[in-house]
């Protein structure tokens, strides 16, 4: 578990996060989930994880 919670700090992690965002919108539209609200929430939760992705640095040493 704590892998995980370190794993939350990489900007990799927050755009992958994005991804899933979007993913889980197709999803609840395919549920019979109101499409302008999935597409409300979702665009403010890729947001959010894009900005994060972008402004947070890298934790690794560079190669």
């Amino acid at each position: 578990m704590f892998k995980f919670l370190q794993r939350l700090k990489e900007p990799s992690t927050h755009a992958a996060l994005a991804t899933l965002v979007g993913v889980a919108g197709a999803v609840a539209v395919g549920q019979g989930v109101d499409p302008h609200v999935v597409a409300q929430v979702g665009v403010v939760g890729q947001a959010v994880f894009g900005l994060l992705g972008a402004f947070m640095p890298e934790t690794g040493k560079a190669a």
